[in-house]
C-alpha cells in the first residue's frame, strides 16, 4: 500500500515545480522531502521525477500518481466533513470560490442567510474566476465553485461534477450618456463598430469579441481591466464603450452612462459546480441559499446607470 503521506509531499513538490520550494511549504528540510520521493519511487518501481533546470517535474507515472493522490485527499477530505455534519448543521464547514462579482452580488446575502439558518457552519470565500474555481474544485481544495459561462460556450466540466444552475446575467452595453447611441431608436452593435472598448477578463474579451464578430467587426479593445467599477468610469469619462453583466450593474452604477436596448450583446449563466454524489449538509444548504439570493436579484434587476436608455433591459 503506498505511503498518503508520502503522496501529499508529492504532490507538493509537482504544485511548486522544486523539491526546495516544496520542503519550505512543508517545513521540513529538502533532504528529507528528497528521501520520502526516492522512498515513493521504489514502492512503485519507476521514476517519478526528473530534473528540470533548477526544478523537477513529474514524469508520465507521476502526473498519474498525483491526480489519484488529489482524487483520494478529496476523499478524506468529504469524509472528515461528513462525519462532521452527523449533528447536522450545528458544525462542519464549506469552502467557496467565485468570481467577483458573485463574490460581492451573490455571496453575502446567501452567508448571512445562511449564518441565520446554522450559525455553526464555518464558510471560508476565495475570489477565483471560473477557470481558477474549477481548478480548486478539480483539486479538492474548495466544495462549491460559482462560475460562469456564455450562453454559446458548452459546460466545461465533465462527470466528476454537477452543475447548480443560479441564474442567467444579461449583458448590458454601456456608452456615454451624451453617446449618439444612447438615444438612437433602433441602436445595433454594429454602430459601435469603430469605438475603443474597455473589457473586463480574458474570457469577458473573447465574448465581446465573438459578439462584435457576430455583428461584422473586430473591437478595438483599449483598456482591459476586471474592475467593473473602473470600466464604468472610462464609459463616463467618454473614454471608451463597454459590455457589463447587470450584476456589475447591480453593485455599481456609474452616472453618466447609458444603457440602450442593444440586441446581440449577449448573457451569461451563472452556476455553482459540486463534487458529483452526495452532498454535505452545509453545502446542501449553501446551494439552497446562493439559489435563493440568485433569484432575489434576478427578480430585482439591476439598478440602470444614469442618462437616457438607462432603464433598457438589453440583453434579457
Amino acid at each position: 500500500m503506498l505511503d498518503l503521506h508520502r503522496g501529499r509531499i508529492l504532490r507538493e513538490v509537482a504544485r511548486l515545480g522544486s523539491m526546495t520550494a516544496a520542503a519550505r511549504s512543508l517545513a521540513c528540510t529538502q533532504p528529507a522531502v528528497s528521501h520520502h520521493v526516492a522512498r515513493l519511487e521504489a514502492e512503485v518501481g519507476t521514476p517519478l521525477v526528473v530534473r528540470h533546470g533548477r526544478g523537477v517535474r513529474l514524469t508520465e507515472a507521476g502526473r498519474v500518481l498525483v491526480e489519484h493522490v488529489e482524487d483520494v485527499l478529496a476523499r478524506m477530505d468529504d469524509a472528515e466533513e461528513r462525519i462532521a455534519a452527523i449533528a447536522g448543521l450545528r458544525a462542519g464547514r464549506v469552502r467557496v470560490a467565485a468570481f467577483p462579482t458573485a463574490a460581492g452580488g451573490l455571496l453575502p446575502d446567501a452567508l448571512a442567510r445562511l449564518r441565520d439558518r446554522a450559525p455553526g457552519v464555518s464558510v471560508t470565500l476565495t475570489d477565483a474566476g471560473p477557470p481558477e474555481a474549477l481548478g480548486l474544485l478539480r483539486a479538492g481544495d474548495t466544495d462549491v465553485a460559482v462560475v460562469f459561462r456564455h450562453e454559446y460556450l458548452p459546460p466545461g466540466t465533465d462527470a466528476r461534477f454537477r452543475e447548480v444552475a443560479l441564474c442567467v446575467d444579461p449583458l448590458r452595453l454601456l456608452v456615454p450618456a451624451a453617446h449618439p447611441l444612447a438615444a438612437a431608436a433602433a441602436p445595433r452593435l454594429a454602430d459601435l463598430a469603430g469605438e475603443r472598448w474597455a473589457s473586463g477578463c480574458a474570457r469577458c474579451r473573447d465574448h465581446l469579441r465573438w459578439a462584435c464578430g457576430e455583428a461584422g467587426f473586430v473591437p478595438d479593445i483599449a483598456y482591459a481591466t476586471e474592475d467593473h467599477v473602473a470600466v464604468q468610469r472610462l464609459v463616463a469619462r467618454g473614454l471608451a464603450v463597454a459590455a457589463l453583466p447587470a450584476l456589475a450593474l447591480a453593485l455599481h452604477a456609474e452616472p453618466g452612462v447609458a444603457a440602450p436596448a442593444v440586441p446581440g450583446v449577449g448573457r451569461r449563466r451563472i452556476t455553482a459546480l459540486v463534487p458529483a454524489g452526495p452532498r454535505p449538509p452545509a453545502v446542501a444548504a449553501l446551494l439552497k441559499e446562493l439559489t435563493a439570493a440568485a433569484a432575489k436579484i434576478a427578480s430585482a434587476g439591476p439598478a440602470p446607470p444614469d442618462g437616457p436608455g438607462a432603464g433598457d433591459g438589453a440583453g434579457r
